[in-house]
């Protein structure tokens, strides 16, 4: 006879797997702000606008972008106003303000993106008129 015994382990410290992510479907809702780490790496930052109902309110977030290939194909093909899934991973961190009061602020690193639906420009709509 065996006794079947469960065990469980707990531990303290983060593992490389232990991170939260989060998806969006959302239009890109500001130009890119293109910016450069102090090793000399080039990144984006720019916000995404999504809207779970037509009748609900628009959710505002701020994504950074530090994949090169990312920030290159963003650069080229993908333009403001485009509808896109992008996937990021989320963390909160607590600061506090100039006048003392504590905030918190969601910091979204974009890990993937799909580009749905890119606006047409001014350009096409006059070639598809002539």
């Amino acid at each position: 006879m065996f006794r079947l015994v469960q065990r469980r382990a707990f531990s303290a410290t983060a593992r490389a797997s232990d991170f939260a992510k989060m998806s969006i479907i959302g239009r890109i809702g500001s130009d890119y702000q293109e910016l450069t780490t102090s090793g000399d790496k080039n990144y984006l930052r720019y916000s995404i606008a999504s809207q779970p109902r037509k009748d609900s309110p628009t959710n505002w977030f701020n994504v950074t972008v530090f994949n090169a290939n990312h920030v290159n194909f963003m650069t080229q093909y993908v333009k403001k106003g485009a509808l896109v899934y992008i996937e990021c991973d989320a963390s909160n961190y607590s600061f506090e303000r100039e006048d003392g009061s504590k905030g918190q602020s969601l910091n979204l690193v974009q890990r993937d993106i799909n580009l749905l639906k890119n606006p047409k420009s001014a350009e096409g709509e006059a070639e598809e008129e002539q």
